[in-house]
């Protein structure tokens, strides 16, 4: 066996079940090797505190360049364990600034040890080639008060520019690990900064790929029948420590310095999406820009898509986002682009309103001092407790008034412009979509609703969806193959009735080769051409991962590789 050539076994011992690659560990030092690399044990590392000498050991020879994913659970005690009995008895329904440092604390010290053992090989052997994806912690929460599962405060890295820099980091993704309805549950979810997001990419020279997925809400926690309950879940989703996580983002974008080497991002702000659509459609949403014109998170994200090759994101966003307030910008090397965004604005208003111009001049509300979690008890905390106390917590969720689905142009129009702007500047656009997830469950706000819904969409109780999408010619867009392929530039409008404006069509029309025919489809044949289709369609458009087989666009048998034709 030690006389076959090594590319011989390996070549062996790729065809071999898990099972047989046990049995050939042992037949000689080449097949131990070929054995190993084949059956993809060491591929992947759970990481956390209590095994970092066993992933040491196990990745400190050979092993380590077998290892393509470490994950890492963060974990935050339960605060019984972190603060001494009287401090607790001082602060039984709010959280104190000092427990908020601690929280800080841990998880630095978590991020710092993750940092420091992969270090640790690669100093010892050389740069591997890694996907690293740290979760959010999901903390048990012990206490009766509700107040101390439903936290808005995010947890902060302290001293980011301490931690080392990591050549096998080739990948970075930071996650919420579950959904959690505090209400109904004893855990809490605890929100990373999105800084954090920059402040660990830029410590990774060599990073190709740049993800996450995590709430950043805005008003989007469960609508209970309760006002008890009510009072309690807005304090999951306060709009202060929303906008100053966004800002800070901003601000950490903008001075850092990314890898040359990033060529992808993608990033979901609006996970769940489940969450993002409770919204009710009557209810005020924050004024998350202040006083500035544009949304500083929303033009720090264009300053990071400027290199990419594919981009995809999840988030509220104005139209900053793909075109700055003065000035001009050009994307050379963007080839797929899909835009997921929400219909309210960072603004407080919205992009949609409902049938007659309902709820087309709501506004947002400023930000201020009560926008944010007291950092000790109050007296209201302690009258809801005692609420609580006598008549119990009652968690049922009753449906918001869902009714946007109308355009509204004075706000949609500018957000439309500067993507057709923008994707115009794109030479190398392969498929680019930008679109919407909407919903309509009225109740009885308009009479005699159903039959109002039927004229909106053929089923209107379903997720629906508005969007614009671009297909490139010579381009399976969007992995679909056979009727979407074209020697034409394409563009689907699947806006129900909605029509661009001259001056607006135009600039779409704009996009891509205009030496090359463009194609135009209005509407889809299976959802009425006048109608909103399902949100199934739009489900679809991602750039990575598989696409659902009830879409209702042709399959093809990938699911990753973007395929152009020669």
């Amino acid at each position: 066996m030690n006389s076959l050539p090594q590319e011989l076994v390996e070549r062996v011992c790729v065809f071999l079940t898990r099972d047989d690659l046990k049995n050939t560990l042992t037949l000689s030092r080449s097949f131990q090797y070929a054995s190993e690399r084949a059956s993809k044990a060491y591929t992947t590392f759970d990481l956390n505190s209590s095994n970092t000498e066993d992933f040491k050991k196990l990745y400190a020879g050979r092993r380590w360049v077998y290892l393509r994913h470490v994950r890492y659970q963060t974990y935050i005690p339960p605060s019984a364990e972190v603060a001494d009995a009287e401090h607790l008895a001082k602060h039984n329904c709010r959280e104190s600034p000092q427990e908020l440092r601690e929280k800080d604390e841990l998880f630095t010290e978590q991020i710092k040890s993750i940092f420091d053992t992969i270090k640790s090989l690669e100093d010892s052997s050389s740069e591997g080639k890694l996907q690293l994806t740290i979760y959010a912690p999901v903390r048990e929460v012990r206490e009766t008060c509700a107040h101390r599962k439903c936290i808005s405060w995010r947890l902060h890295l302290l001293s980011p520019d301490s931690l080392p820099h990591l050549g096998s980091v080739r990948a970075l993704r930071i996650e919420d690990p579950r959904i959690i309805y505090p209400l109904e549950d004893n855990n809490s979810l605890l929100k990373i900064d999105l800084r954090v997001i920059v402040d660990l990419a830029v410590k990774f020279p060599r990073l190709e790929y740049l993800g996450c997925k995590l709430f950043a809400g805005s008003g989007w926690t469960p609508y209970y029948n309760s006002e008890v309950a009510r009072t309690y879940s807005r304090d999951c989703d306060r709009p202060g420590p929303l906008r100053d996580t966004r800002l800070g983002f901003a601000k950490a974008l903008d001075n850092a310095s990314l890898p040359s080497t990033l060529r992808e991002a993608q990033l979901d702000f609006l996970w769940p999406m489940s969450s993002a659509e409770r919204i009710d459609h009557d209810e005020r949403i924050p004024n998350l820009a202040g006083s500035n014109t544009y949304d500083l998170f929303s033009s720090s994200l264009r300053a990071l898509s400027y290199g990419l090759r594919r981009l995809e994101l999840k988030l509220v966003a104005d139209a900053s986002l793909f075109w700055p307030s003065a000035g001009s910008t050009s994307y050379p090397n963007l080839e797929s682009v899909c835009i997921l965004f929400h219909m309210s604005t960072p603004a407080g208003r919205w992009y949609f309103d409902g049938p007659d111009g309902l709820g087309s001049d709501a506004e947002g509300f400023q930000v201020d001092e009560g926008s944010y979690p007291p950092l000790e008890d109050t007296s209201d905390d302690e009258a809801l407790d005692e609420e609580v106390d006598d008549e119990g917590l009652n968690t049922e969720i009753v449906n918001n008034k869902r009714f946007r689905v109308r355009p509204n142009n004075e706000v949609l129009s500018p957000f439309l412009t500067a993507f057709a702007k923008a994707a115009s500047e794109m030479p190398k656009l392969k498929e680019a979509s930008l679109w919407s997830p909407l919903r309509w469950q009225t109740g009885d706000a308009y009479g005699n609703s159903d039959e109002l819904g039927k004229n909106i969409a053929k089923w209107p109780d379903r997720p629906l969806a508005w969007g614009i999408t671009y297909i490139a010619p010579k381009t399976f867009g969007f992995h679909f193959e056979g009727q979407h392929y074209s020697q034409s530039r394409q563009l689907f409008w699947t806006t129900g009735t909605w029509r661009p404006s001259d001056e607006l069509h135009d600039l779409f029309g704009r996009i891509g080769d205009q030496s090359v025919e463009l194609l135009e489809y209005w509407g889809l044949d299976n959802y009425g051409k006048e109608m909103l289709p399902l949100r199934e369609v739009f489900d679809q458009f991602q750039i990575y991962g598989r696409r659902h087989p009830a879409c209702a666009w042709p399959v093809d048998k990938s699911f990753i590789i973007h395929k152009t034709l020669q």
